[in-house]
């Protein structure tokens, strides 16, 4: 740890950040709205949860506790800082924490308040999650908040926002010294802590007396990532490219700081070797999570822009990447609703909340994205616009193109990701034949559908990365829309984040009549069964999934799938009809096969969906239970009630 006034000083280049063309403002009430109840001490954790944290808020509470009501399943710690030492204390010797906690500074400037400084321990002694999710600590630390501020100043010029911004950041620095404290843990936090406060100061200009105060803030964090850079690398996911981009930025922003050229090149270096491996031929990434692949994407927007601004070209290495993660987001995402599959892990991220826009909607960022590496934009006029201006500056000029119309079969095959394609019906499939990185989730041959536009079955989320609460389960295959066979995982959860052993499978087209997939893997070979899962489209609207399992007999199946919150009934009897007003699913199989219906079960993770981090709400599982033979087979229809006989 060290004093603020020991961190050296350099001087700035802040870049002219272009407030966008306020001709109709009316999409941004929001945003006002918002940073009045900043000012009030309301502030929005996770782009959902509304928390009175106070004005300054404590940056060492957990938030996330203020949100959680008096019949929760648990309780957090009171402390954060309780557990084991993080995997990156190497970088830190304790001859080095004593040095520098011995230091004192000059009498006429003190560093911090002493309590505050007695009360924090250096980042690298502090467990990571302990019984509690730090995340709930690290979000407003984030500062999402700097830029609810930012936009509503550049909406209304009202000084009030500026000056609640430097109030805020300055307390934080008072209350967060180099290296002490949860804060600091992260080198990816620190990033996204970084780009925040630059696009403020960038956007609302500096306060006077404030200059010297940023830049010590600027080159801290890039001291913190630079001294555990490897081990974010190490991790072969948005860490390592998070951090490359910190390093670029801190360099980009104080160029003559002693240590700016070895940083540049040292993140552009890593970052080129990153993305070479971490973002597919296909566009996929390899965190297997459709927020991950919009941290990627906001992550290269970022330092492209930052590139641009200080007249430095954006490498091609750089846009490639850029463009494929693009082309694979576009994939998938319906261009009326911005909604995409909530595949793999939710950390609840929007690193760049720059638009009026859902937390699930990806059209900001496809905008930005398209404007920064190809200089078009993919949509019509709208809120999304606000994002792309901001970084990429003035959109005069570009051309707006039609949103690319999607094949009937559309494959990425490196990722493992398949969709069949009908006018705005799409059936998602997580389809790998071989994990390249660690699975994110167990949720292979995982079926998402969207019948006229609408979510009909999907992903259920991820919940929380550190509770005891049952919602924690789920990222199992149990609550995925997939079999499962005598109740057991087709992989094991050993952390937090690794699953063993990666499954193997495989994927091949079906015929030219059918259309559709065939996919499998070996999750269950274990137990002497294999299970096939064929999706194909309806001709006359609508898509089969024929699930052929073998080797069964005897075995307990269960199938699950998570629909929509609308209401659902049963009917039939030998061929069950599950119904909604619009929808209706057909289930073909043995007459004894169990069929129910459960809505926001008490005791159980059926009938939930989490589509927040940290927070749920009420959904219908629809469970299909029956005791196999040697050769059984399941079809499900899904059918909008129009195309109903």
């Amino acid at each position: 740890m060290m004093p603020w006034f020991e961190v050296p000083v350099s001087p700035l280049a802040l870049h002219d950040c272009r407030a966008p063309d306020r001709a109709s403002p009316k999409h941004l009430q929001g945003v006002v709205q918002e940073a009045d109840r900043i000012l009030a001490g309301e502030f929005r954790l996770f782009s959902f949860h509304q928390v009175a944290a106070g004005f300054p808020p404590d940056w060492h509470a957990d938030q996330l506790e203020a949100t959680r009501g008096a019949d929760s399943m648990e309780r957090r710690a009171e402390s954060m800082e309780i557990g084991a030492e993080s995997k990156e204390q190497g970088a830190w010797s304790e001859e080095a924490n004593r040095a520098s906690a011995s230091r004192r500074p000059p009498e006429d400037e003190p560093s911090l308040n002493p309590q505050v400084s007695a009360s924090l321990r250096h980042w690298s002694t502090i467990g990571d999650f302990g019984t509690a999710d730090i995340k709930g600590v690290w979000e407003l630390s984030r500062f999402p908040w700097a830029y609810v501020l930012a936009r509503a100043y550049a909406a209304t010029q009202d000084p009030r926002y500026q000056d609640a911004f430097w109030a805020l950041f300055a307390d934080w620095c008072d209350r967060n010294p180099p290296n002490a404290g949860s804060n600091w843990m992260c080198g990816q936090e620190s990033t996204f802590r970084l780009m925040a406060v630059l696009f403020a100061v960038e956007a609302m200009g500096l306060h006077k007396g404030d200059e010297e105060r940023l830049i010590r803030f600027v080159v801290a964090t890039g001291q913190r990532i630079a001294a555990n850079l490897d081990y974010a690398l190490s991790q072969k996911n948005n860490h390592g490219i998070s951090e490359c981009i910190g390093l670029i930025t801190v360099a980009l922003t104080v160029p003559d700081h002693q240590q700016s050229p070895f940083w540049l090149r040292r993140g552009r270096k890593h970052l080129e070797r990153q993305l070479d491996e971490l973002v597919y031929r296909d566009g996929s990434f390899s965190q297997h999570s459709l927020i991950y692949h919009r941290v990627l994407l906001q992550d290269l927007v970022w330092v492209a822009s930052r590139l641009l601004n200080a007249n430095r070209e954006v490498p091609v290495w750089l846009e490639g990447a850029g463009c494929r993660a693009l082309d694979f987001l576009v994939a998938i995402t319906d261009p009326v609703t911005g909604e995409a599959p909530l595949f793999g892990s939710n950390d609840g991220a929007n690193i760049l909340p720059l638009s009026e826009a859902d937390f699930l909607d990806m059209r900001p960022t496809i905008q930005m994205a398209s404007a920064l590496f190809r200089s078009e934009l993919l949509l019509p006029a709208g809120p999304w616009d606000e994002a792309a201006e901001w970084m990429a500056g003035s959109l005069v000029g570009m051309k707006r193109t039609s949103w690319p119309k999607m094949p009937a079969n559309w494959h990425a095959k490196k990722g493992g990701y398949a969709q069949l394609s009908s006018g705005n019906n799409r059936l998602f499939i997580r389809c790998p034949s071989r994990f390249r990185h660690r699975p994110a989730q167990a949720d292979m041959l995982q079926v998402d559908v969207w019948l006229n536009g609408k979510a009909v079955a999907e992903d259920g989320g991820s919940f929380s990365y550190n509770t005891q609460e049952r919602f924690k389960d789920l990222s199992q295959a149990h609550y995925h829309n997939v079999l499962t066979v005598d109740g057991m995982e087709p992989l094991k959860k050993f952390s937090r984040f690794l699953y063993l052993p990666w499954p193997k499978g495989g994927v091949e087209a079906l015929g030219v009549k059918e259309g559709g997939f065939r996919v499998w893997h070996n999750g269950y070979a274990k137990l002497g069964v294999t299970w096939y899962r064929e999706v194909s489209s309806r001709t006359e609207g609508g898509f089969i999934v024929r699930d052929i399992v073998l080797g069964a007999a005897g075995r307990r199946l269960t199938w699950h799938w998570r629909l929509s919150a609308d209401a659902w009934s049963l009917s039939g009897i030998a061929e069950k009809i599950v119904s909604s007003r619009f929808v209706q699913i057909r289930l073909s199989g043995p007459n004894d096969a169990k069929v129910r219906l459960v809505r926001a079960d008490a005791e159980s993770v059926y009938g939930w969906i989490s589509n927040h981090y940290a927070a749920v709400a009420p959904s219908t599982s629809l469970l299909i239970e029956l005791v196999g033979t040697d050769r059984q087979e399941f079809v499900s229809e899904f059918i909008h009630r129009k195309f109903v006989n």
